[in-house]
């Protein structure tokens, strides 16, 4: 499993989409840093306190990380089927071991682009938000997991691709649409969405985010037994 995630982590960062991703990452974490040491007086009375220098990173997250995470983690699988790598896989692990690994190598790159991005912070802010980038990592394994499960579903990395960007750009307009909506069907569908629990006063409820993270990836693993390799 672990030789398995660390192969998936290689990739991802051997990837001309991620790297692009890494840079913008930074550049607006850092840009947004950099902008709120320069007003943080002005800031200061709006009530956002040392958070205000995370601002920049979660709105980033918020409105971007679907279409970043399943842009370069679309075909996890599929691609394996594809080039049919995947019955050498299996020969060599287990079908769990396969899943497990993947998204852990998935986990693993964002944990370490999300971890610079906060270090990128600490000359202007002095801290290092630990909390924030917990909860940070929680929301993209969201996103982590939804992209496996569609890698695993389909077995063509194009249409994961295509499906993958309509869900990137549905999810976050569902989220904010539910934020403003008193329509019992937008509400009821936002608690599918990581948006409804990021944006409630209770910030525990963010943790609750973990529990479609492991729906997906045990769909993945059901389907991915069941597959004819």
């Amino acid at each position: 499993m672990f030789a398995i995630s660390l192969r998936e982590f290689k990739s991802l960062f051997q990837s001309i989409r991620a790297i692009i991703i890494i840079v913008v990452l930074f550049g607006v974490t850092a840009g947004s840093a950099k902008l709120v040491s320069q007003f943080k007086s002005e800031l200061s009375g709006l009530g956002l306190g040392d958070n205000a220098y995370v601002i920049g990173l979660m709105l980033l997250l918020f409105l971007a990380a679907p279409l970043f995470v399943t842009s370069i983690s679309h075909s996890s699988v599929n691609k394996e089927l594809e080039s049919k790598t995947i019955r050498f896989l299996a020969t060599k692990t287990s079908r769990e071991s396969i899943i497990f690994g993947k998204f852990l190598g998935n986990v693993s790159f964002w944990v370490v682009c999300l971890t610079v991005a906060l270090l990128l912070i600490i000359p202007f802010s002095k801290s290092f938000y630990f909390v924030d980038l917990i909860q940070s990592i929680i929301f993209v394994s969201y996103f982590i997991g939804l992209s496996l499960f569609l890698s695993t579903l389909v077995s063509n990395s194009s249409l994961t691709m295509f499906s993958g960007i309509v869900i990137s750009i549905a999810l976050p307009v569902m989220g904010m649409w539910s934020l403003l909506s008193k329509n019992v069907v937008v509400d009821a569908l936002s608690y599918l969405t990581p948006y409804f629990y990021y944006t409630n006063e209770n910030t525990s409820y963010t943790y609750l985010v973990l529990i479609h993270t492991a729906v997906f990836v045990i769909l993945s693993l059901i389907i991915f037994k069941r597959r004819d390799l």
